[in-house]
């Protein structure tokens, strides 16, 4: 070989590029579908935009109800850490600038540059950031790693909406790197210690993380440096204190103390905010369940546990154990499912964390044939799921095995597709070509030119898998029938009244009450959106 190829040499610009046309193209706006961990954030920075209050209440009337609200004394706000809001702001800011009085494009144009802002910047700084870190330390490795995670996992789907996942996964990830520095230096640990702080804010169980970090680097901080640490942490910490006390009376009072949904608020009376000890039933919903299991949607996050026993262990490691308690401590919640998302929510802010040992392992099984093929076949199942999820609606139930397949698929073969500023014949084609641009870079990271039989075999291998996951079957049960139901009237797919069939299958006074409920739902937000 004469040097390296165009495409490996400029291998971040082209992962960036895909990401960032996704982001530009996409809309997370469904009209008869109240995302809601969407809608919570941003209807409090429409709020504060237009009524300069963190209640939400007259935008729950505008806009429509949802399930992610706390309600205390007498007001409602978002369930959610507000750690957010600041980037949501100026989104929404705009938003009323743009739609003119027009409530239905206000809340589009809010939660659009909400996620702009909020999701899709950060993502794109934190491919900006592993890149120059794993590129330079592992030159094989690292870029595979960095280009799986982006394009070939949850991290994808966490972009393209307003969930708080990609802000701290970046906030995360950035922290590390300045402890991981040598030395780190006050400045760094200081800026460290912001942004975890503001990371704990926006998620709280991201506190857990950021502790296990600080602690490995404690003994490099040394005490000066540890203070620095809790210097910087303190303007988020106050912020929080602040925003608590103005909306639940107190700084230590958290908005999950009010939920106003009885299943949540019923969680809230176990454990620690609903959070128990880890067990087997969630650390294998976590990691290898057909419907959220990292290792299912992300299979080549298998490898980093290669990288832990190569040469070069003790990044890998400081990456590794951070990554690790995010998963235990979830493993103790019964919902670690993580509701409706295309895989496991809930841990993907400690994904990039994890690209660290990921890139290490790569680094080593790339040097042989057979090892490359299964690194391709790994990353190539990932990328596939993720592409597909976000082809049409990122949002399936949980229950659904391999839902890539059993519920994104199927939408998407008649005719529902992600939301875009394009025209719709146009927006199934256009995420094709990025998909299929996605896995060419990925093969071509993975395969060194000349190695075409090995980027076939690989292609072939995901092709059958693929062909044996088209064999499964949606759930038979009444709650998947509704689920799929509501989202097919969502979407508008068919004549928009599947509920109704569903209705007549109701056999219970709880399915029937359900299926009355969601259509009553549904019929409302027809309303709105005349």
């Amino acid at each position: 070989m004469n040097g390296p190829q165009p495409l490996q040499r400029r291998w971040s610009n082209a992962v960036i590029a895909l990401l960032a046309v996704a982001q530009l193209l996409l809309v997370n706006y469904w009209p008869l579908f109240p995302s809601p961990n969407e809608r919570a954030r941003v209807d409090q920075a429409l709020a504060v935009v237009s009524r300069g209050s963190l209640a939400i209440d007259d935008e729950l009337e505008r806009h429509g109800g949802h399930e992610d609200v706390a309600a205390a004394f007498g007001r409602r706000f978002p369930n959610k850490a507000p750690g957010t809001l600041p980037l949501l702001l100026p989104g929404a800011a705009l938003a009323r600038l743009i739609a003119g009085g027009d409530l239905s494009a206000e809340l589009r144009w809010a939660l659009y540059l909400g996620r702009l802002f909020a999701a899709s910047l950060p993502a794109l700084l934190l491919v900006v950031m592993l890149a120059r870190r794993l590129g330079g330390e592992w030159p094989r490795g690292g870029p595979v790693a960095v280009a799986a995670c982006a394009l070939g996992s949850p991290l994808l789907a966490a972009s393209l909406l307003a969930f708080s996942h990609a802000l701290t996964a970046c906030l995360l990830l950035a922290g590390w790197l300045w402890l991981e520095s040598d030395p780190p230096g006050h400045r760094r640990a200081a800026a460290a210690g912001f942004a975890f702080a503001w990371a704990a804010t926006a998620e709280y169980t991201t506190a857990v993380p950021a502790a296990i970090i600080a602690a490995l680097a404690a003994r490099r901080l040394g005490g000066r440096g540890l203070a620095a640490l809790a210097v910087g942490a303190l303007p988020p910490l106050a912020l929080l204190a602040a925003y608590n006390a103005a909306c639940f009376g107190s700084p230590w009072t958290l908005s999950t103390a009010f939920e106003a949904h009885p299943a949540f608020a019923e969680l809230t009376r176990h454990g620690v905010f609903g959070i128990g000890w880890p067990g087997p039933v969630g650390l294998a919903t976590l990691l290898v369940s057909a419907d959220r299991g990292l290792l299912v949607w992300a299979p080549v996050f298998a490898f980093a546990l290669v990288g832990i026993a190569g040469p070069r262990r003790r990044a890998a490691l400081a990456a590794l154990a951070p990554a690790a308690a995010l998963v235990l401590l979830m493993a103790g919640y019964p919902n670690a499912h993580g509701g409706w998302f295309p895989g496991p929510r809930y841990i993907v802010p400690v994904l990039p964390l994890l690209a660290v040992p990921l890139a290490a392992g790569l680094e080593r099984a790339l040097a042989r044939s057979w090892w490359r093929v299964a690194a391709a076949v790994a990353a190539l199942c990932g990328w596939l799921q993720a592409w597909l999820s976000v082809s049409s609606f990122p949002f399936p139930p949980e229950g659904f095995p391999l839902p890539a397949f059993t519920f994104a698929l199927p939408l998407a073969a008649a005719g529902a597709t992600f939301p875009s500023w394009l025209p719709a014949a146009t927006t199934g084609a256009v995420i094709a070509c990025l998909a299929l641009g996605s896995a060419t870079l990925l093969l071509a990271l993975i395969h060194p030119p000349g190695r075409r039989r090995e980027a076939a075999a690989a292609v072939g291998l995901v092709v059958m898998l693929a062909l044996g996951a088209l064999r499964l079957e949606r759930p038979a049960t009444f709650v998947a029938r509704l689920e799929w139901a509501v989202v097919r009237d969502a979407l508008a797919v068919g004549d928009g009244r599947a509920l109704e069939g569903v209705r007549l299958e109701a056999t219970t006074a709880g399915e029937r009450t359900a299926t009355e409920l969601s259509i009553a739902a549904r019929d409302a937000a027809k309303r709105r959106n005349r």
